[in-house]
């Protein structure tokens, strides 16, 4: 028969799993400060889109596989963390009820004080491990967050010189006017920006360059687009046609895109750009 434990050495079990899941929560914290430095990697590649396109491109490809590799270690990490604190926490229980069998007999008065403290320890470690997890779900959420809007610049700097290729292969030949182009005079509360902006002697075509498209943002920009005459009056000797282009499009908002007459553009992970088929007698005149 197992010698029977006693309650100080029960707390003290507690007491070193409790030292353990701190331990977790610190290695957690250290892989944040690595994400942290990926964020400031992902810094100095923006600024390295202003290269070459060739330097570019190489640049992509280095990149693409830092972030890959980058991720696939921290979901490692995150995994075996995670494994680790739920083996402790399943050998605790494991320990504890083997004891309470052993010596239920000799403690049965003191059981219900024991079970309140082993379901408070218990409690305050679950709660301290929901704590870590929501932590790094947060920095999760937030790298996400932050790599679409990297993503969403790289497309926009490629857009600015594909775009325009694309339209030649469709039949539709358009010449490259520029990027982020703003209004000479802007009107009182109006701000506007086009992303790219092309045209001919008969039509002038502004493109949102997007990461990704929801409906949301295509209602938006159609709202936008309201504004344009106005804002640009310059471009406006000729039809004025509107493009959309992205790597993803959610739920339908490509569909939505070309229900309401816009031009759709897609870009696939070998950055391959290429225009949905279109009938330009369908096409929404601003």
């Amino acid at each position: 028969m197992l010698e029977e434990p006693t309650l100080p050495q029960l707390r003290e079990r507690v007491q070193r799993n409790t030292e353990r899941i701190d331990r977790h929560e610190v290695a957690l914290n250290k892989m944040q400060m690595e994400n942290a430095e990926q964020k400031r990697n992902i810094s100095e590649f923006d600024r390295r889109l202003e290269l070459s396109s060739k330097e570019h491109d190489r640049w992509m490809r280095e990149w693409r596989q830092a972030m890959k590799e980058s991720s696939r270690k921290f979901d490692e990490e995150l995994a075996q963390s995670r494994r680790e604190l739920k083996a402790e926490l399943a050998e605790s229980r494991r320990r504890f009820d083997e004891g309470w069998a052993q010596s239920r007999k000799e403690i049965k008065e003191g059981l219900e004080e024991s079970s309140r403290k082993f379901k408070e320890d218990l409690e305050e470690s679950s709660r301290k491990f929901d704590e870590i997890n929501a932590k790094t779900n947060a920095a999760i959420t937030r790298i996400s967050t932050e790599f679409l809007g990297v993503t969403g610049h790289i497309v926009e700097g490629l857009a600015s010189s594909a775009v325009d290729e694309v339209f030649k292969a469709a039949g539709l030949p358009l010449l490259h006017f520029g990027k982020n182009i703003k209004p000479k005079q802007p009107k009182a509360n109006s701000q506007m920006e086009v992303d790219v902006m092309l045209g001919n002697d008969r039509f002038t075509v502004p493109v949102e360059v997007k990461a990704n498209f929801t409906k949301k943002k295509v209602k938006r920009f159609l709202r936008k687009m309201e504004m344009f005459r106005p804002l640009f009056p310059e471009y406006c000797d000729r039809d004025v046609l509107a493009a959309i282009c992205a790597i993803n499009y959610e739920n339908g908002a490509d569909q939505l895109a070309h229900d309401e007459g816009l031009l759709v553009i897609r870009v696939n992970s070998e950055n391959v750009f290429s225009l949905d088929p279109f009938d330009e007698e369908k096409l929404r005149r601003f």
